[in-house]
């Protein structure tokens, strides 16, 4: 395919996403793995989407100088997510074997050319090239070769232009990701509810259970378990980490955490070896060191935090005043007890003790124990003549 280029339609359904991934990217990868020089005909909005994707934009006016040296031009609707560079392949050598003007792929439910080979030297001056069905007649009327293929996949043919071929475009995209994965060694012992993105990778010996989502670009390493019920999206999760009822989000979980289940882990966020995250746990823009434990009903946000330290039920990081946020820090084998209160900017050292019920607002130093709590009174009696007045 040295003398040939393509050219991918923008506007209209382009942008519709197949498993999260605008169904124009899905083409453009399909074309970029034959090796073929791409761009996108678009004026819409469609362009920027493109340009920011690294696909060079075109216009009327730009589109002779892209042609030039192409004896051989794919043309390609935009929303034809799931056409695969095998096909076009095929088709290439359909068309060159049989000397066409035209080699057309078409929708199976709408007949329309959603597809096709074109040799440049059948176009006229100043052709529009899309819709590809006028270009086809043209090519019919003036006595041009055209010739029309089945896809050897009844989706590779489907447009993404109603609802019901998107689900159906889902259906085999999910499929198609989940057998390889199968293939490859991933462990899926029952699919129900699972997706996974097509630029998300899994190592085998991974395992996927029911309800698992994995989005964008997430990795997940060998002997990784995620779910039941567990969305990833950009995160990197390392070898034998446990999620369990986890969202995720930009974030690096390393090799051994134990999560889950209701845990939220936001952008930014770093969980070390061996960490564990409890229910109701909230982690922001944080490094939790190797063999910290935050058990449960905690927020840990914008926040540094030692190994091996033990957050109490209820620990909260009170990281914004309204106006800016800070962070705190924690040293190696800190205890913070339960219901503590850290405001940011704090310090709690290497070793130091938080009582149980404080609100630290100042550092507390090495081997310390920090106590910021009013001291108990008991009243005697209160209770009885409360409630005697009560009853009156």
């Amino acid at each position: 395919m040295q003398q040939a280029k393509a050219c991918l339609q923008g506007g209209g359904n382009a942008l519709r996403p197949i498993l999260w991934k605008p169904a124009l990217f899905w083409v453009a990868d399909a074309v970029r793995a034959c090796g073929l020089d791409a761009a996108v005909l678009s004026e819409d909005r469609c362009a920027a989407e493109a340009a920011g994707a690294g696909l060079p934009v075109l216009d009327a006016d730009a589109l002779p100088a892209f042609l030039a040296g192409a004896e051989a031009l794919l043309l390609v609707r935009g929303d034809l997510a799931l056409i695969g560079a095998d096909s076009i392949r095929t088709a290439y050598g359909a068309h060159n074997a049989n000397q066409n003007d035209l080699t057309a792929f078409c929708c199976p439910d709408t007949g329309d050319v959603s597809a096709a080979w074109v040799r440049t030297a059948a176009l006229a001056a100043g052709e529009a090239l899309f819709p590809l069905s006028a270009l086809e007649a043209r090519l019919q009327k003036t006595g041009g070769r055209t010739q029309r293929l089945k896809a050897p996949e009844r989706h590779e043919a489907l447009c993404a232009d109603s609802a019901k071929a998107r689900r159906g475009l889902t259906d085999a995209a999910r499929r198609k990701i989940l057998d390889a994965l199968l293939e490859a060694g991933v462990e899926i012992p029952a699919d129900d509810g699972v997706l996974v993105g097509p630029d998300v990778t899994v190592e085998a010996g991974a395992t996927l259970l029911p309800g698992t989502i994995l989005r964008g670009k997430t990795h997940v390493g060998a002997g990784a378990v995620l779910g039941p019920n567990t969305l990833l999206e950009d995160c990197d999760v390392g070898e034998n980490a446990r999620l369990n009822s986890t969202q995720g989000y930009s974030a690096k979980i390393l090799p051994g955490a134990n999560i889950g289940p209701f845990v939220h882990i936001r952008p930014n966020s770093v969980i070390g070896e061996n960490v564990h995250l409890g229910n109701f746990v909230e982690v922001k823009n944080s490094n939790i060191d190797t063999g910290t434990k935050v058990s449960h009903l905690t927020y840990v946000g914008d926040s540094d935090v030692g190994k091996r330290v033990n957050f109490g039920c209820g620990t909260v990081t009170v990281n914004y005043t309204g106006k800016a946020k800070f962070r705190t820090k924690i040293g190696d084998d800190a205890f913070i007890g339960c219901n503590t209160n850290l405001v940011a900017p704090v310090c709690v050292g290497d070793g130091a003790y938080t009582a149980a019920g404080s609100t630290i607002t100042d550092d507390v130093p090495a081997d310390a124990l920090g106590i910021a709590r009013a001291r108990q009174v008991n009243k005697a009696g209160w209770s009885r003549r409360f409630l005697t007045d009560k009853k009156k």
